[in-house]
């Protein structure tokens, strides 16, 4: 048995897209999934989709908040700012993924490849993003000043601006990156075909075993341990749960006024940690079936525990624009400030538009008389 032979039947079909052969010659295969699965399927899809539309909306009204206070002056805004968006990014590719599964949208590798590299690029973005963020606060409550948020300041501006830059660049460098590590998604001729399991109800792909990147044969097995299990899930979220440990230690020792001033932006980051520990179970499924005999694997726990956590997953982005209102007063106060003004100006166009001869009336407050 070949490398890639051996890969193929090591890992059952457990994610989106997965890189998967069915042994469609088994005359005893169920063609109609199990009531458990079913459910496990619809609760997930509500989850999912209950999740699509709150977290858009919630997450846009973040980067309208932002955009609009002062958070985005600082370096932690402009990281909650990209977070944010790549949710959304997240959110939206999970809407295209059912809407290929209902075949609304043609099945073919080339919406399937869309698919992979907007999921997987956007998670991979978001998890790492966090862990800029959780690093940024490590800083900034070690190497704390009194006139850190002084506005006003001259100096501090510059100093915030430098500071702006610098988190932009390490941005880029971030969708450089990853743009690097999942360009292997891209390419279609990976697979062979691509179908929706009747069984386990969702979609799986047949892997090109004669792919060649270049002059080497692709290791299928190898991309995924590395990309998917490594760089995506574990490693972000193991350094998130690390820097959040630190930084409640030190929220503790720090000194009141610097403890109020700080202390938001660590809730912040706290409540999406929190959330981010759901893209870890699906992570460790895929490890144990790259080692696991298929003999040995049920599908339908696979099944169910892959639909479960689909919607879980789905929480770890819809949250982030809730789990910052909840924790800044602040960014509360200019959401419900902005929504208040632009409400004010609607009643205002729509008055004017009623009554159009008001346009012409002159207050006698505003006729100032000359002297002579």
């Amino acid at each position: 048995m070949s490398v890639g032979e051996e890969f193929s039947f090591k890992i059952p079909c457990l994610f989106p897209m997965n890189e998967t052969i069915n042994d469609t010659r088994n005359s005893n295969i169920i063609l109609e999934p199990p009531q458990s699965v079913l459910i496990a399927f619809h609760v997930g899809q509500i989850v999912s989709i209950f999740c699509i539309i709150f977290g858009i909306l919630g997450n846009t009204a973040l980067i309208f908040a932002i955009y609009r206070s002062s958070f985005s002056r600082f370096s932690y805004g402009l990281l909650l700012f990209f977070i944010a968006i790549f949710d959304i990014v997240r959110l939206i590719s999970t809407a295209y993924y059912y809407l290929l599964q209902a075949q609304l949208i043609p099945l073919n590798l080339l919406t399937a490849t869309i698919y992979i590299f907007f999921y997987r690029y956007s998670k991979n973005i978001t998890n790492w993003l966090k862990v800029f963020l959780a690093i940024e606060r490590l800083l900034a409550v070690k190497y704390w000043i009194s006139n850190r948020y002084n506005v006003n300041s001259k100096n501090t501006t510059n100093i915030q601006r430098s500071r702006q830059k610098r988190i932009l660049y390490l941005i880029f460098l971030l969708f450089v990156c990853t743009l690097i590590s999942q360009h292997p998604n891209l390419i279609t001729n990976r697979y062979l075909s691509i179908h929706l399991d009747p069984v386990r109800l969702y979609l799986m792909a047949i892997p090109n075993l004669n792919f060649y990147y270049g002059q080497y044969l692709f290791d299928g097995a190898l991309f995924i341990i590395m990309s998917y299990i490594i760089i995506d899930d574990l490693l972000p979220v193991t350094l998130l749960i690390i820097f959040n440990t630190i930084l409640l230690y030190k929220l503790r020792h720090l000194p009141s006024i610097t403890s109020q001033k700080i202390a938001e932006s660590i809730w912040i980051l706290l409540f999406l940690t929190v959330f981010s520990i759901f893209v870890a179970p699906r992570s460790f499924i895929v490890f144990c079936n790259l080692y696991v005999d298929p003999k040995d694997v049920n599908n339908t726990i696979i099944a169910i525990v892959f639909h479960t956590f689909q919607g879980l997953e789905m929480l770890n982005h819809a949250i982030t624009g809730y789990a910052c209102f909840l924790s800044c007063r602040s960014l509360r106060k200019t959401l419900l400030d902005s929504i208040h003004t632009i409400c004010k100006q609607l009643q205002t166009k729509s008055h004017r538009r009623d009554n159009p001869i008001a346009l012409y009336i002159i207050e006698p407050s505003n006729i100032v008389s000359k002297q002579p």
